[in-house]
């Protein structure tokens, strides 16, 4: 891999678990700005004959849940020693302009930031995170911290990572782990307000399409979640950082 060039170009991950409808329809809506700056693939999570997305291109065979998928997207990011940056999405997302990727990387890259969320528009406040809100400000803001839904991902900070811990194979808590050690680092992580998306969040578990009901879920991902951060003596860096996100008020 040492001998590989890496290009100014970021691989986007979008998975899905038995949505295929929804899966679809962000996929159609980035496949046709896909331009030099950005590959799109799309990982099935260990979904139903019927419940696979018609654009598929790696399947895990089972499911992993979101950490489990995550991690096989840094596998395949690090493996691959081609890209700058990973932008994973969640299936349950609308985007809002042709010009997603593009902004996103721009304002990494320009800042120099290691991790860069789009802002989360508050339909049925979806989002309870408030550095997450998009509080139209037209420009990046520095945060501890952002929420999974899609993170664009530096490739120092993946090389630093390389595989999120199994403990948070239900996606919780990987977000928060993420700000701590780029706390450690001294990298910036940010949120561009302008560069909105809609989360409908859970949709999967929602729909009862998964093999675990929402309550059963939330009660494993958060038991997964807390047992880590105890166990790595961070549960009070852990307890910050939510507190600062969900206090935030814009300076």
């Amino acid at each position: 891999m040492e001998n590989r060039k890496i290009s100014m170009k970021t691989l986007a991950v979008i998975y899905n678990h038995n949505m295929p409808e929804i899966t679809d329809s962000l996929w159609e809506s980035l496949k046709p700005y896909e331009r030099s700056d950005y590959d799109l693939i799309l990982i099935d999570n260990g979904s139903k004959s019927e419940g696979k997305s018609k654009y598929t291109t790696h399947e895990t065979g089972q499911n992993t849940y979101f950490g489990g998928a995550l991690n096989i997207a840094l596998q395949f990011f690090l493996q691959s020693g081609e890209y700058d940056s990973l932008l994973s999405l969640n299936n349950d997302l609308i985007l809002q302009g042709d010009n997603f990727i593009k902004t996103l990387r721009e304002e990494m890259f320009k800042g120099d930031y290691k991790i860069i969320s789009p802002c989360v528009l508050q339909v049925n406040s979806q989002c309870k995170w408030k550095y997450m809100h998009c509080w139209n400000t037209n420009d990046t803001r520095d945060v501890k911290w952002v929420d999974f839904q899609a993170p664009l991902l530096h490739r120092d900070f993946i090389e630093k990572i390389n595989q999120f811990p199994d403990e948070l194979i239900y996606g919780w808590g990987q977000d928060v782990l993420s700000g701590v050690i780029c706390e450690q680092e001294g990298w910036k992580v940010g949120v561009v307000d302008k560069c909105p998306l809609i989360h409908h969040s859970a949709q999967t578990y929602k729909e009862g399409k998964s093999d675990l009901d929402l309550t059963t879920y939330c009660r494993n991902a958060e038991s997964g979640m807390f047992n880590y951060f105890n166990s790595q003596g961070l549960i009070n860096k852990f307890h910050e950082f939510r507190h600062l996100s969900s206090n935030y008020t814009l300076k």
